[in-house]
């Protein structure tokens, strides 16, 4: 028996909140760096990266959802065969 899946997947909420959660940890970091070379003070450094942080990761989650919705660059295409493993 074949199992048959659209090859095309939606991404759910919660994958969009972790992608962006696990991207601002990097760019975060990437930014507390910069900052921290800068001015070479640590908790000026770290305000801005918090700051930075929460506001991005809201920006972004937005934006995501927003682009599950727009079809540009979606294809439909064929179904592959999932295989049975029951």
């Amino acid at each position: 028996m074949k199992n048959e899946v659209p090859q095309l997947s939606i991404e759910s909420p919660m994958r969009s909140a972790m992608k962006g959660f696990t991207w601002r940890l990097v760019a975060t970091f990437t930014t507390i760096l910069i900052v921290y070379f800068i001015t070479g003070e640590q908790a000026k450094a770290l305000q801005i990266g918090a700051i930075e942080f929460v506001t991005k990761f809201v920006v972004y989650y937005f934006h995501e959802r927003a682009w599950v919705r727009i079809s540009f660059g979606q294809c439909q295409s064929e179904t592959v065969e999932k295989p049975d493993f029951s």
